[in-house]
């Protein structure tokens, strides 16, 4: 496993490459590890503000991340 894969910030594991991802303030989650609250779309960790964020609706981590940054096949 390569050491630049990128890890979600909530729950420490490594991003495939169809996973829906959510960017806030330049750190990227599972969009199912945080709650999304559609007043601009701001992000929540454990009831934690996160920040706001753009995709709402997620992206697919291969539209964010560089190759080298997720997996290629889901676990």
């Amino acid at each position: 496993m390569s050491e630049n894969l990128k890890r979600c910030e909530a729950c420490n594991e490594t991003f495939s490459w169809d996973d829906e991802v959510i960017l806030v303030n330049d750190e990227v989650y599972h969009k199912d590890c945080v709650q999304l609250y559609p007043i601009g779309y701001f992000a929540m960790l454990d009831g934690e503000p996160l920040g706001e964020t753009e995709n709402d609706d997620g992206s697919m981590a291969y539209d964010i991340l560089n190759d080298n940054e997720y997996e290629e096949e889901s676990a």
